[in-house]
């Protein structure tokens, strides 16, 4: 299937930049830092790095992923409900039905499919409700475009990852007969890890939005309490765990969605680091004595 393999590879050239981004000084001063890791990042050295440093949007647009990604969850669910019951075929399976083959979108079973799509499209929202009601970004600051840019593409990819691999068991292709589905054994632990660091990450969120008034709205404070003792960003972990939860549910067989697995750990593993070093250089002792020596930056005891 041609659109498995772009996402696939869209994903690890996603996966390289994060990684070499760190190593590159015109990209590590240009286009690394965004939000407040930029008070304290490399600062671009030549004109080229500056024009491309000054490409960015509002913060706040981080709202835009949720809300795309959504809206592109609820009309997968609409096209594959219309497929399922009454064959008819809407525009985004309609393309796949004449421009893609069914090879490789058989090994994974309906109900699956139809899970992950579902707990998904339940993170998407809750993570838009979060970013409209509940965050309290700087109102100066900015990302990078090229964050913008891969942020809508991921989320969009993440949706259709959920169900593209299982597309064949739709009927896009060949008519089928839909028989009662059965859900794999990974099923129940994958929905538990799922509740377990959703509740976590929304607790965090909740945790650094508490640190800022509207009077305060541009100041910074050490954020204490739940995860936070244990990890410098423990909102970043909680995200890598809802997505764990998904590739357990899938029992590792979904390649999309494993890719976005690792590109998340990745970009999430590299702004960790920048996290870190800006909380030192702006807290100094006083946030070096807050926490144990033995406190990760991302995945605990590990990194």
């Amino acid at each position: 299937m041609y659109l498995i393999i772009v996402l696939c590879g869209c994903l690890a050239i996603l996966t390289i930049l994060s990684f070499v981004s760190k190593h590159i000084a015109l990209l590590r001063s240009s286009v690394l830092a965004y939000g407040k890791l930029d008070y304290t990042a490399d600062q671009p050295l030549t004109a080229m790095a500056r024009w491309i440093k000054n490409i960015t949007v509002p913060k706040t647009w981080f709202c835009h992923f949720y809300a795309v990604g959504l809206m592109a969850a609820i009309e997968c669910i609409i096209e594959i409900t219309l497929a399922l019951q009454w064959k008819v075929f809407g525009p985004v399976l309609t393309v796949l039905r004449l421009w893609d083959t069914p090879q490789g979108s058989r090994h994974l079973g309906l109900g699956e499919c139809l899970v992950g799509l579902g707990l998904m499209t339940i993170h998407l929202a809750r993570r838009l409700y979060e970013s409209m009601m509940i965050e309290r970004p700087s109102a100066n600051a900015r990302m990078h475009f090229s964050h913008y840019l891969a942020g809508m593409g991921f989320y969009g990819a993440m949706v259709i990852g959920a169900w593209l691999e299982g597309a064949a068991n739709f009927g896009i292709w060949q008519p089928i007969k839909v028989e009662p589905f059965t859900l794999p054994w990974t099923t129940i632990p994958s929905i538990g890890l799922f509740i377990y660091a959703s509740y976590h990450q929304h607790t965090c969120h909740k945790i650094l939005a508490s640190l800022r008034t509207p009077k305060t709205r541009n100041a910074y404070v050490i954020p204490r309490g739940d995860w936070f003792e244990n990890l410098v960003v423990p909102h970043y972990f909680a995200d890598i765990l809802v997505y764990v939860s998904l590739w357990i549910l899938y029992q590792g067989r979904n390649w999309t969605l494993t890719f976005g697995l690792v590109w998340t750990i990745v970009n999430l593993g590299v702004t960790a680091g920048e996290t870190d070093q800006w909380y030192r250089k702006t807290f100094g002792k006083r946030y070096n004595d807050a926490f144990p020596r033995s406190r990760s930056l991302l995945l605990p005891h590990i990194y």
